[in-house]
């Protein structure tokens, strides 16, 4: 058994005990700032696409040389054109913005030879090449075009062969055709462009690897006022590697959204 006695009479609290708004409320802010804070390194890390030119600036130690706007459009040949066909258009100002800073007196003894690079396929290396091109040659400029991306060609689709002639792989893997009819002219005026086709029979991997290569760029060099290279992926072949020392720069292109910060670093 047990003796209850009422001691004193239960009054009502003025304020509560708890829970403690005031503590409550500087609790939630500290873990909401702390929370927000971790998604956002979390998301830095795991985010590697190419966003802004500091994506691409930040530990390079390089300086992005020309910001080119987004076409909608579904046809490569209609972009690559872009400075031929629309010569007002916010492209072929970024294009020709692009040539004026390579023959600026900061760039021009260092961009004759010029190797337009990407570190994987679908950034736009192609397309850049052709307007880069382009804009040269309105300048004044004799320029060639070469298409080194022997496994993927694409400028054979954007400037058309001429009926009977050779590509370059044909010529690298032993073709007799002379490095003066590999080059055939383009609707632009002072461009002319010696393209490639898949050929079964030859490896680009050896043939980038030959003399024959080092000659042709030899000869471009001494014959045209600058040489344009459109060479593949860096990411994906060494191609590129063996181009690079032949050339007098390189531009790497990276798109926004499909380009890797790793890859393009």
């Amino acid at each position: 058994t047990a003796s209850v006695k009422l001691v004193e009479e239960a009054r009502q609290p003025e304020k509560a005990v708890s829970p403690k708004a005031l503590h409550v409320l500087a609790l939630a802010l500290l873990l909401g700032l702390m929370a927000g804070v971790g998604v956002v390194l979390v998301s830095e890390v795991l985010d590697d696409f190419v966003e802004s030119t500091y994506d691409v600036e930040s530990g390079s130690g390089l300086k992005v040389l020309v910001n080119i706007p987004h076409v909608e459009s579904k046809s490569r040949r209609e972009i690559a054109t872009a400075s031929l066909l629309q010569r007002f258009s916010e492209v072929a100002e970024a294009f020709a913005c692009l040539r004026s800073v390579l023959d600026s007196q900061a760039y021009k003894n260092q961009s004759k030879v010029i190797l337009v690079a990407s570190s994987l396929p679908a950034e736009g290396k192609t397309t850049t090449c052709c307007n880069l091109a382009t804009a040269c040659a309105r300048s004044g400029q004799r320029t060639l075009l070469l298409d080194f991306d022997l496994r993927r060609p694409r400028i054979a689709g954007i400037y058309p062969m001429p009926p009977g002639a050779r590509g370059l792989l044909d010529y690298l893997s032993g073709s007799s055709t002379a490095r003066e009819e590999l080059a055939y002219a383009t609707d632009c005026p002072n461009l002319s462009v010696i393209a490639s086709r898949p050929v079964t029979e030859a490896s680009p991997a050896e043939l980038m690897g030959g003399t024959k290569v080092e000659a042709l760029i030899i000869w471009a060099r001494a014959n045209y006022d600058r040489v344009i290279l459109d060479g593949p992926p860096l990411g994906l072949v060494s191609d590129s590697l063996v181009l690079a020392g032949l050339s007098d720069c390189v531009l790497v292109v990276a798109r926004p959204s499909i380009s890797r910060k790793r890859a393009v670093r």
